[in-house]
């Protein structure tokens, strides 16, 4: 439906039918086009170095700094981009990030779950209290790598989480502050007293991962033609009716009820042939959009 009104083929041409004759959710295809500046597809698709998880962000920045391209790193917490490109700044510059996992062992690893800002009047006597900057590296690292986001330990809303201390080699075990010891533990980590509980003890895998990166852009437009040309989908050579389609979806919402007109089904195919990426980018007339298809 158009503004309550929907359409039908008939004949090969689209007809106008009354609102009685809308269809239900589930019977029901949209379509929608909103404009993608270059910042809006810097944004959707791409992910400040900044913004990447602590362990991840440590492995993509020495992976950048390396005359390869490339880092490995090994340990429980696997460097996971969760995107395929990364931007630095100050000025633009964009890269494809691929991760490769290798050479996985198991070995013991100790769950501990941590609460964020306890009251210090609730120790009991006589209870120790550590500051982070006093653990081995390798306990800071486990704890920076499980939280994700140190910032978070001021977040309002987030008030736990939870922790894996696993080492390979018996040496960095054996300095670790919490292996094998499976007692309570306070910490005092940027101003913020945390409790950490032992939960329980279980088998994990060591991994190492290998991160390669790609300069793709040296600007947002540049970006925007790299992400057009790999994954956005032309729409040219439309019909008349088609055309007519993408005008209304334009800043707007087109609905057809099942069983579509071959226009829109034509059009649906098209736009459906992309790996089932959650976004789509759509050109039409030389400018892009944000589509979504439904």
């Amino acid at each position: 439906m158009i503004g309550g009104i929907g359409i039908t083929a008939t004949a090969g041409c689209l007809t106008p039918f009354s609102r009685s004759d809308s269809c239900s959710n589930s019977n029901e295809g949209s379509f929608s086009l909103d404009g993608a500046t270059a910042t809006g597809i810097s944004n959707e698709f791409s992910t400040p170095l900044d913004g990447l998880p602590h362990a991840t962000q440590v492995a993509v920045t020495d992976a950048l700094d390396a005359n390869t391209g490339e880092s490995t790193s090994r340990g429980y917490y696997s460097p996971d981009p969760q995107t395929d490109f990364v931007v630095t700044g100050p000025e633009a510059r964009y890269y494809r990030i691929e991760t490769t996992d290798h050479d996985g062992t198991q070995t013991t690893g100790y769950e501990y779950s941590v609460e964020i800002d306890v009251d210090e009047s609730a120790l009991s006597d006589g209870a120790t209290v550590r500051s982070f900057t006093e653990l081995p590296a390798h306990d800071r690292e486990s704890l920076r790598s499980a939280i994700e986001n140190p910032g978070l330990l001021h977040a309002p809303h987030y008030t736990s989480f939870s922790v894996v201390f696993a080492y390979e080699h018996t040496d960095v075990r054996a300095q670790s502050v919490f292996i094998p010891d499976g007692a309570t533990h306070y910490l005092e980590w940027d101003e913020t007293l945390l409790r950490l509980t032992f939960e329980e003890q279980q088998m994990v895998v060591i991994t190492s991962t290998t991160v390669s990166t790609e300069l793709v852009a040296t600007s947002p437009d540049e970006f925007k033609e790299h992400i057009g040309d790999n994954r956005g989908v032309v729409l040219d050579s439309l019909t008349t009716q088609q055309q007519d389609i993408v005008a209304q979806a334009i800043d707007g919402t087109y609905n057809e009820c099942k069983p579509y007109s071959e226009p829109f089904s034509d059009l649906r195919e098209r736009l459906s042939v992309r790996d089932h990426r959650v976004v789509l980018l759509v050109q039409y007339d030389g400018d892009w959009y944000f589509g979504r298809l439904h």
